[in-house]
């Protein structure tokens, strides 16, 4: 289905095709007529599959097709991580390119002055607040944010923020929210507390299920049965095969992220990371070196699993098996994007194997194991787990090692200064719109002519 056979703003539209977005996705496809409806929904599918659009899109036009007060909180989209609200105000900004939207990104980690902008935007009201529940509590709190009014409510990575610990949080904010309003909810999962969030918070909702849990076919998946001392011999390994470009490796513990971080540092690779402790300039930094292709390697936790819009990722490695199964489908779908091919290597450690029994399970289908590098061994198996005793899987000894690179220059380029708070409404010239949607309505008359004939 085409965005055009939907009934979607016009403005909406002529942004839409300027990005070259003409067909939609599943998700988009089922989950749009719902909310246009006014419907309560749930969205259950993976990241990668189009759920922002699959919203902001609708509630856009709903935004526009119906009176909503110029001084509320029209619409709140909550969302787990800094990264994640984040990408969803960047692609807000494409999709109202053309429209008089007012958006707010309100999140954590900012400085006086950022949020002294949030309170005033906040206070003075818009049509969409973009934002992290401890975030929200914070202004809540202060008397900074009105929620009275507000008509329009999103959980994105729902079952993230549960893990997260934020369900008490979603819950105190809900009771700032009006009873009558329209509840959305995306997750990757469904498990029984999501369902319960669901059953306080949401009326009759329609519910659509896509593809879960089912990593891209074009993602190569391989994984190393090692010890837990091996594993960063492991990656010297890999990156020998071929030049690291695009990588990102996930460790389970920011400390294990720190640790690798100046271990691939020492071996001379271009190398950074990205965990809870950077504050969020850092964060920034770090996100646009390696976006801009200055960085070639990220170490980082779970962070960056969700919520990071970046197509060209050629490998993922996980230094740890994730414990919960749905994350590595999370992880490796960082990979092997926009029609892409990409690789996946997993880690298993001693420590792992349970995980790895967890992830199998649930793909309904057994990683192939790749060999170990020359030397190195393969605990041995017990009925109760692993020995200390070991099997060679390798010729040669430990004293191979990976020869050292130069160490990498230190990059000193800074991010651009971070957007502001909110947006002004926009101020396109009209003569834009309407030379846009005469290309648009002459393609729609050409496709009508070619079906008649």
């Amino acid at each position: 289905m085409n965005f055009e056979d939907l009934e979607l703003n016009e403005d909406l539209l002529d942004a839409l095709y300027d990005m070259r977005f003409e067909k939609c996705t599943p998700i988009q496809e089922q989950c749009i007529p719902y909310i246009l409806a006014n419907r309560d929904l749930i969205g259950i599918a993976q990241t990668g599959t189009g759920k922002t659009a699959a919203y902001l899109l609708p509630l856009l036009t709903l935004l526009r097709r119906d009176p909503h007060p110029s001084d509320a909180v029209n619409c709140l989209i909550m969302a787990p991580t800094r990264e994640l609200a984040r990408q969803i105000d960047q692609a807000l900004q494409g999709f109202s390119y053309y429209m008089d939207i007012n958006g707010v990104a309100v999140y954590g980690g900012n400085d006086g002055i950022r949020y002294e902008q949030e309170r005033k935007s906040l206070t003075s009201g818009a049509d969409i607040v973009i934002a992290t529940p401890g975030r929200l509590i914070t202004h809540l709190n202060l008397g900074t944010l009105d929620l009275s009014r507000t008509t329009h409510l999103i959980l994105d990575e729902a079952d993230r923020m549960l893990d997260m610990g934020f369900c008490e949080d979603i819950l105190k904010i809900v009771e700032h929210l009006p009873e009558k309003r329209q509840t959305i909810l995306f997750s990757a999962t469904m498990p029984e507390k999501i369902a319960e969030l669901a059953r306080n918070i949401m009326h009759d909702p329609a519910e659509v299920r896509i593809a879960v849990s089912k990593p891209a076919e074009k993602i190569s998946q391989s994984v190393y049965i090692c010890k837990e001392g091996d594993k960063t011999g492991i990656i010297r390994h890999i990156f020998t095969e071929r030049k690291p470009e695009r990588v990102i490796v996930f460790a389970s513990s920011k400390q294990k992220v720190k640790d690798l971080h100046i271990r691939l540092m020492k071996d001379g690779y271009n190398v950074a990371a990205m965990h809870s402790d950077l504050e969020q300039k850092q964060r920034d930094d770090v996100m646009l070196a390696f976006k801009a292709q200055r960085i070639d390697v990220l170490v980082a936790t779970d962070i960056v699993a969700r919520g990071i819009d970046i197509d060209d990722i050629t490998l993922v490695i996980n230094y740890d098996a994730p414990r919960d199964a749905e994350d590595y489908v999370h992880r490796i779908g960082r990979t092997a994007r926009a029609g892409r091919e990409g690789r996946a290597v997993t880690l298993v450690g001693e420590r792992d194997r349970m995980a790895l029994s967890a992830i199998e399970k649930l793909l309904n289908e057994k990683i192939p194991r790749a060999d170990l590098p020359e030397g190195m061994e393969t605990p041995a198996r017990t009925k109760s787990g692993f020995s200390e005793k070991s099997a060679k899987t390798g010729q040669g000894n430990r004293k191979n090692k990976h020869p050292r690179k130069n160490k990498p220059q230190v990059t000193s380029e800074k991010s651009e200064k971070d957007a502001p708070t909110s947006r002004p409404r926009s101020e396109t010239s009209s003569p834009k719109k309407s030379n846009n949607r005469h290309r648009r309505k002459t393609r729609g008359q050409k496709k009508q002519a070619e079906t008649s004939d």
